[in-house]
């Protein structure tokens, strides 16, 4: 008589799901993306909010960055741990959408890795700024653009500062002197400046960012396109490292966090067994 063939035993099933979103936002009603002390609106607090009753248990989202007051988003990416397994992904977007205000919404919902995390598995962003250059104030872009009518705009000038910024430097002049990080060295990928209409862009993509670093950084090549300082002006910032050689901070209405870029590995999730 044959022993009978031991079975391999099957696998746990997963405790939890971990689902990363992308969110797209208009940030001028909101005081940031983080969520803060009761009654302060924030983009995170009504994410979770409407999260909540889709999933019906509490919810803590992880966002890859803390965009300021002001700041919007095409492609924030976040991410949070469910164990409702019975709501598919794009059930749960839609749910999501239909409780989050109009000024929100979920791009997309998708598995991740257990070990994904929006911040920390990052391995660089995409920031574009947009200044309106029109005499006459855009108002049906409020809030949404700088409106800099003061001097005229020399984009070739700002794009010979721009590229300056290009490789590993550290940064530390352009960032605000509250950023704690010890560590204010950062690669810089791409820095354009485009001209739209009767905007100028500028897109810049790193391996991150200090905090006001975008917005500082647009200050300065401002200053150089309206002719106040020369391209150069770049290597002096980076070279002192003080915050008093840069331009003064863009305003946040200009600023969209454009995308989050991850390795391949990072989004990678396994066949279920």
């Amino acid at each position: 008589m044959n022993e009978p063939t031991e079975q391999p035993a099957c696998p746990a099933p997963a405790a939890r799901r971990n689902i990363r979103l992308v969110v797209a936002y208009h940030g001028a009603a909101y005081h940031g993306w983080q969520r803060q002390a009761e009654g302060i609106d924030t983009v995170q607090q009504r994410l979770e909010e409407a999260l909540v009753r889709v999933v019906r248990h509490p919810v803590i989202v992880f966002g890859a960055g803390r965009t300021d007051a002001g700041v919007h988003a095409l492609g924030q990416s976040a991410n949070f741990y469910t164990t409702n397994f019975a709501i598919p992904l794009e059930g749960l977007r839609k749910a999501t959408n239909a409780r989050l205000p109009r000024d929100i919404a979920v791009l997309s919902a998708a598995e991740a890795p257990e070990a994904f995390h929006a911040s920390r598995s990052a391995v660089g962003k995409t920031y574009r700024y947009r200044v309106c250059v029109a005499p006459t104030r855009p108002v049906e872009r409020h809030r949404m653009v700088y409106h800099y009518p003061w001097h005229a705009l020399d984009a070739a000038r700002m794009r010979a500062a721009a590229v300056r910024l290009l490789g590993t430097h550290d940064f530390r002049g352009f960032a605000s002197s509250l950023d704690p990080r010890e560590n204010s060295v950062r690669t810089i990928f791409a820095c354009d400046v485009a001209e739209t209409g009767d905007e100028i862009h500028v897109t810049v993509q790193g391996s991150g960012f200090l905090y006001n670093m975008v917005r500082n950084l647009v200050g300065t090549l401002l200053e150089v396109g309206r002719g106040h300082w020369p391209a150069e002006r770049i290597d002096r910032v980076l070279a002192s490292r003080d915050r008093a050689d840069a331009g003064p901070t863009a305003p946040p209405d200009g600023l969209y966090m454009v995308c989050v870029h991850y390795g391949p590995d990072a989004l990678a999730v396994a066949p279920p067994p």
